[in-house]
């Protein structure tokens, strides 16, 4: 099973990539239940080169490592592995960015959900949940 989604936003690749990574934290949900910490969440990073993180900081000061960096093609593209705590693997997810007439095209592939039967299971939401930040992302590269 792979997770499929694209949006298109009205800016360069260059914007686009830059609000993807380095300002996440300015429109990832995490108040609307997007963060591993529950009540403790507090800021969300995505660090833009190999071996950069993808992780939570929590108002408590603790940090939850969600994935790392496997490649990065800024503007075009970043891969990176993605964890939750109850998965018996890690999956990946590529981003892609490219120019067309309107923007950017943004596309996203999450995968690896065939790792045990709880990922299986976690896939299904998650896929809707991508719908969700995209949503977010879609308003933040457009402002």
């Amino acid at each position: 099973m792979k997770i499929e989604k694209s949006v298109t936003v009205r800016c360069t690749p260059d914007r686009a990539f830059r609000v993807f990574t380095r300002e996440i934290g300015q429109w990832w949900p995490l108040d609307r239940g997007f963060s591993y910490g529950g009540e403790r969440k507090k800021e969300i990073f995505l660090e833009d080169h190999v071996g950069g993180r993808l992780y939570e900081r929590y108002t408590d000061g603790s940090e939850f490592e969600i994935g790392r960096v496997t490649r990065c093609d800024p503007p075009q593209l970043i891969l990176f592995t993605w964890k939750s705590p109850h998965w018996e693997a890690a999956t990946e997810v590529e981003v892609r960015f490219s120019t067309v007439a309107d923007g950017t095209r943004v596309e996203l592939e999450h995968r690896g959900w065939e790792a045990g039967p709880t990922m299986a299971e976690s896939g299904k939401g998650m896929a809707g949940g991508w719908d969700t930040v995209l949503e977010h992302y879609t308003t933040h590269a457009n402002a």
